[in-house]
């Protein structure tokens, strides 16, 4: 029987779960389908509800987990197979080259020097904020290296290689275009599955003309531009003109208990808009109101997250 178990997914729960498994005794295989784990909670602002620091408390995490001798990280890669029974499973992993090479500084010369920009999706993908072909997804990311988007790099190795201003710059010799997917075979006794939530789409929902209307914004990327590493460097500012916001609206619920996108409450957006709110009066906003069809303060701490929330003069 084999003594490693496959986690699937490297936000905070796939982390914590590959730590306490470590802990125990277990070998175990993490496996990330972006460029570092971490997932979402490293690019959020702060914590409910007591406002510590998100990246704060998941760096060490990260970092334990790079570190640890009985856990194995791949990233950029995807399940594509997994048979067998308890006990007894082999798993078939797809992995991306990352063109990038763990000689990698961070010292960003390349990414300087690289003539492509394209959309950030880290920031929402939709223009708010650049990043070039070759990037790092966050400043605190591990793997700690960068990696090129080859589908929006000038370059499609290993016939057409017109540029070369990274590997010129690259003291390290850390460029690599010669680098080739790999497909990764495994025997693991068990599986846990932590690949974390994705948000309704927005745009089918038009009622709200996200899209259309550029200071309309999803509740991540708002949480962006509330964050030192966002676009606007924690400056709660108006994508369409850059001023500073003075009347903030937060719609809750869009998409939930609708058979057309999700049935079910989520029970995390009442929280994270309450965040939302009392944060953006931190930052400056003058005037915010927030819209719910229900409020959920469930856990611990959370009622006492809502009555101070109206007591900041949230309405």
């Amino acid at each position: 029987m084999s003594e490693w178990i496959l986690i699937i997914g490297g936000g905070i729960a796939g982390i914590q779960a590959a730590l306490d498994a470590a802990e125990a005794g277990a070998k175990v295989l993490l496996v990330e389908k972006g460029p570092a784990i971490g997932g979402y909670m490293a690019l959020l602002d702060k914590t409910f509800p007591t406002l510590d620091c998100s990246i704060c408390i998941e760096g060490p995490k990260i970092g334990e987990v790079i570190r640890h001798p009985n856990i194995e990280v791949v990233t950029l890669a995807e399940v594509m197979d997994l048979k067998g029974e308890p006990g007894n499973f082999t798993v078939t992993i797809y992995q991306k080259p990352r063109y990038v090479t763990p000689d990698c500084t961070k010292c960003g010369n390349c990414s300087d020097v690289c003539p492509v920009t394209v959309p950030f999706e880290v920031d929402g993908g939709r223009g708010i904020s650049l990043r070039k072909a070759i990037y790092l997804s966050y400043p605190q990311a591990e793997p700690g290296w960068y990696m090129i988007d080859i589908d929006a790099c000038l370059n499609d190795p290993p016939g057409y290689m017109p540029c070369d201003r990274c590997i010129r710059v690259c003291e390290r010799n850390a460029i690599d275009f010669s680098m080739q997917p790999k497909i990764i075979r495994r025997k693991v006794a068990s599986v846990i599955v932590a690949t974390g939530y994705d948000m309704v789409d927005p745009e089918v929902i038009p009622r709200y003309k996200y899209g259309k209307i550029p200071d309309v914004l999803t509740s991540y990327e708002f949480e962006r531009l509330l964050n030192a590493s966002g676009p606007s460097g924690g400056e709660v500012l108006r994508p369409s003109d850059g001023e500073h916001v003075k009347k903030l609206l937060l719609v809750t619920c869009v998409g939930s208990r609708d058979s057309r996108h999700a049935e079910y409450c989520s029970r995390f957006c009442c929280m994270y808009t309450l965040k939302h709110a009392i944060q953006a009066k931190q930052h400056g906003v003058e005037d915010v109101t927030a819209l719910f069809m229900d409020i959920r303060t469930y856990g611990k701490g959370f009622e006492h997250f809502y009555k101070r929330a109206l007591e900041e003069g949230i309405k």
